[in-house]
């Protein structure tokens, strides 16, 4: 046990040595444990946060807080839209249309050929004019159509396996066989109706089938491989890796629906009011919006209340990966989620405890919006920061800071300064309230070496009777005020203003070297200040002012008595002054042996007879304290003598 107790000893002087030698502020007491308070708030935070990231309780809140971040993606020229909408059906009719209309397009578009035309349309079923329609698809050599899956189809999804149905709507086999290609238009929202990602591959028994989108860009680009690599969370073909979940959808950087993307009505192209030659060597999506589609679908643009269509997904998708570089969108993986919401807990916990409150919630402030750039950037460069959680874990440990900081230290910060606003000069308070928080002036008592100042009023007894109260309460604030000014000119304590008394004390709390300078000073500035309001108020002249300085050890520390706190200095140096005081004739200034030793400049001392003071044995040296040139005594003996 003596070696154990032996080793912890020395540890401990070892963390000692190592925390003096730490340089500012690290070495400072108050600074450690709002460091170590706040860390240890942060972590908590943090810990609770990541729950609630995986239990899912507010990842509804999640998708909606970090659907702030999306904006419309740059439409990249090689896209184009030929829209089956309303001006189209009033020109040609209900749909479905004649397969001979489209058949029509087809070969207009084949006079400056697209390199790719998708259509996002499922010609499921058959009619008399598929083979004219089949006949078109053959002869243009880049035509691609869609298939669908049939309602309530779903088989329940497989972790690391793409999205199954039992069966797909498909083209009818005549068309289906002209194709280059058949890609689907399956979209499967979030639970909250909003569409943010696309699966690239879905399944029905043998048969699986990349989405249209991905197809058009595939053929685009000519690329022919496919690959789903779903335990790496991606989906390769040719050069390209897209980012996926585990069931193989992406999410999608979307583009405004019928503005940014080049649309041209199907009509306009059918009568050559479009020509042709807009089309040539382009990816081309033929749709329908609104006046075919018997949905809508909401994406995460102008906070979830931007609608769009199925063609435009399709469109969107191949625009993503047009752009230089690909902006295909990663989500942050779960160990960078963990990261960030730990990064930002910890940012406030070691920043905010050195803070008042309103600077901690402006700084809260600035980090959030910090957070937002930095998310904003990141989504820039294609990645998706759950922006909800980093920001709950800053603002619950903000909270949990200030209303900390709050109970430990600003509310008691509040009670010091009110305890202490009556005592010492406001210019030095600050420091007095730092100093007790670092422990350098405990509350408890501390014995210090002080110079103390005594003064009292005198005259009341001849003039009781020849002024009124008001007029007597008016004097002795007035003699208050101007011993007060004195004191705080150098740097006093008021200790105890006593009616027509006060005890101003120096090099308490604060160190002041020159203690005993500075009080000699602040008593002949009293007795300056008194006779020159005496001279103006010569009716008031029969007051008079009576100083004793000591100094030597006191104690100075709070007294509590029937609930009340005072911070106040007791000893035999406040008894000393007392009794020098009442020994002093008429504005005269005494002071014992210690203050008196080294008298400061235009300081000149006389030394007087020896007094006996209640409480001593020997008599007491004294010294009358004279000024010699600024004294108003000397002043009038300059100005008879000129």
């Amino acid at each position: 046990m003596s070696a154990i107790h032996s080793l912890l000893r020395r540890a401990d002087q070892f963390l000692n040595v190592v925390i003096a030698r730490l340089p500012p502020p690290l070495n400072d007491l108050r600074v450690r444990f709002r460091l170590q308070a706040g860390a240890a708030i942060a972590l908590v935070v943090a810990f609770l946060v990541i729950l609630l990231l995986f239990s899912g309780l507010v990842a509804p809140l999640n998708r909606v807080a970090t659907d702030f971040l999306y904006h419309a993606a740059v439409p990249q020229p090689q896209i184009a839209l030929i829209a089956i909408d309303k001006k189209s059906l009033d020109a040609i009719g209900t749909f479905p249309w004649s397969r001979a209309i489209h058949a029509e397009l087809l070969d207009i578009l084949r006079t400056a050929p697209p390199r790719v035309i998708a259509f996002d349309i499922v010609f499921s079923q058959a009619s008399s004019e598929d083979p004219v329609l089949a006949a078109s698809i053959r002869q243009s050599g880049n035509v691609l159509l869609a298939a669908a899956a049939e309602e309530g189809a779903t088989l329940p999804p497989r972790p690391e396996s793409i999205l199954a149905y039992t069966a797909f709507v498909s083209p009818v086999p005549t068309l289906a066989e002209s194709a280059q290609g058949i890609g689907h238009r399956i979209i499967n929202p979030d639970p909250d109706n909003i569409t943010r990602r696309m699966p690239l591959g879905v399944q029905a028994g043998t048969t699986s089938l990349p989405p249209l989108g991905l197809l058009a860009f595939a053929r685009y680009s000519g690329i022919t491989d496919l690959s789903y690599k779903l335990p790496e969370r991606i989906v390769a073909f040719g050069p390209y890796r897209v980012p996926v979940d585990e069931y193989g959808n992406t999410l999608l950087n979307l583009t405004s629906p019928n503005v940014d993307v080049a649309t041209y009505s199907f009509v306009d192209v059918l009568q050559g009011v479009v020509p042709p030659q807009v089309f040539a060597d382009k990816l081309v999506f033929i749709g329908g919006n609104s006046t075919i589609e018997t949905e809508q679908y909401a994406i995460p643009l102008q906070l979830g209340e931007a609608r769009t269509y199925n063609v435009n997904l399709q469109a969107d998708f191949a625009n993503m990966m047009l752009s230089q570089p690909p902006q295909t969108l990663q989500a942050q993986g779960a160990l960078g989620q963990l990261a960030l919401i730990l990064a930002m807990a910890l940012l406030a916990g070691l920043t905010l405890p050195h803070l008042r409150s309103l600077y901690a919630v402006a700084l809260t402030l600035v980090y959030l919006v910090g957070l937002l750039l930095f998310s904003f950037d990141a989504f820039n460069r294609a990645f998706v920061i759950p922006l909800l959680y980093p920001a709950l874990a800053l603002i619950l440990t903000s909270a949990a800071i200030i209303t900390f900081r709050y109970f430990s230290e600003d509310r008691r910060r509040q009670f010091l300064t009110s305890l202490f606003r009556r005592y010492v000069p406001a210019d030095i308070l600050g420091r007095v309230i730092d100093a007790i928080d670092r422990g350098e002036l405990p509350l408890t008592g501390a014995r210090r070496m002080v110079t103390v100042l005594y003064a009292d009023l005198r005259g009341f007894a001849t003039i009781s009777d020849e002024m009124t109260p008001e007029v007597i309460l008016q004097t002795v604030n007035r003699y208050m005020e101007l011993s007060l000014q004195a004191i705080s000119g150098q740097g006093g304590t008021v200790s105890k203003p006593m009616g027509d008394a006060l005890i101003a004390v120096w090099n308490a709390p604060l160190d002041q070297i020159d203690h005993c300078a500075r009080g000699l000073y602040a008593a002949v500035a009293i007795r300056n200040n008194l006779l020159e309001y005496q001279k103006k108020n010569q009716e008031r002249e029969k007051f008079s002012v009576g100083i004793g300085l000591a100094t030597g050890w006191a104690v100075m520390g709070n007294i509590t008595a029937l609930g009340k706190v005072e911070y106040t200095l007791v000893g035999d140096t406040v008894n000393v002054a007392a009794r020098i005081s009442a020994f002093a004739n008429n504005n005269q200034i005494l002071a014992d042996a210690a203050t008196a030793e080294k008298p400061p400049d235009r300081i000149v001392l006389r030394e007087l007879s020896p007094v006996r003071v209640r409480g001593r044995k020997e008599p007491l040296a004294v010294w009358e304290v004279r000024e010699t040139s600024l004294s108003v005594e000397s002043q009038e003996e300059e100005e008879e003598e000129g």
